[in-house]
């Protein structure tokens, strides 16, 4: 029998959805099938039925993972011993970010088999509109080995959960002493909504197109008919980014912003 996984990601410019895909490719190269899920495209009801390994993908903002996909866990039913594994994108430090999402995945009733990480560009526009970039064009073809690394351990893993369900919870690194993880332990949506300022859409660029909206995984953009921005926002900087107009203005103007890959924000 073929083994099944569903991959579910969070995705602000592309980056995070460039793994998954990815990923989704190199286990298909094992015989494994693959479905992956933006949380933006997220079904109103979900059902794990049929799939072997449930794959867990964010972005670490703030060293924690994204608001967006812890917000997400959350939301889900009650689940008792699924076996999932995590990835994160990440610039420069992780702090316990895995960690963290791993426990939040525990108190849902998953057991996390298999976590990695890997590098991605900096798409901070506080950083990037002062010329700090770092691991400019990652992830990349530079890439692809430690995605397929990453396949080749998951893959025995999810042949054997398919017709052994002992599960054996993965060791996450955790370090005490790493200052970020306690910043990242302060950081709230709204200290990061507030580090982005008050966003406005130039109406003169607006082309009232949505995509600002279609891809704000907390719903915090409605169209009337120029973008209006809410409280439940959580500063991830996603709609300011992939903006096709650059129109959205907050506090470093409209510089600085990461398109790269916005062209994988979709499921394919």
């Amino acid at each position: 029998m073929q083994s099944k996984i569903l991959i579910f990601y969070h995705s602000a410019t592309g980056n995070t959805s460039w793994i998954a895909r990815k990923l989704a490719n190199s286990l298909k190269e094992y015989g494994v099938e693959v479905d992956t899920c933006n949380i933006v495209h997220r079904p109103a009801a979900i059902d794990f039925s049929g799939y072997d390994v449930i794959g867990f993908g964010c972005p670490v903002m703030g060293f924690r993972p994204s608001f967006a996909i812890t917000k997400f866990i959350d939301s889900l039913p009650q689940q008792q011993n699924i076996p999932a594994f995590i990835f994160t994108t990440y610039t420069g430090i992780h702090a316990n970010a895995p960690w963290v999402l791993a426990n939040r995945l525990q108190r849902q009733g998953f057991v996390v088999v298999a976590h990695e990480n890997f590098y991605s560009e900096e798409s901070w526009p506080i950083l990037r509109s002062i010329g700090f970039i770092s691991n400019r064009g990652k992830p990349n073809e530079q890439s692809l080995p430690y995605i397929r690394h990453f396949a080749r351990r998951l893959s025995p893993v999810i042949k054997e959960l398919s017709t052994n369900t002992t599960l054996q919870s993965s060791q996450l690194p955790y370090s005490k002493f790493n200052p970020f993880y306690y910043l990242g332990l302060m950081v709230t949506p709204d200290k990061l909504r507030g580090i982005m300022g008050k966003k406005v859409a130039e109406k003169e660029k607006c082309t009232q197109c949505g995509f600002c909206k279609t891809y704000c995984a907390v719903e915090a953009i409605t169209l009337n008919p120029y973008p209006t921005f809410h409280e439940n926002c959580t500063g991830c900087w996603g709609c300011f980014n992939i903006c096709p107009e650059g129109a959205i203005k907050t506090i470093v103007g409209t510089k600085g912003r990461y398109r790269t890959k916005v062209d994988y924000l979709n499921d394919q």
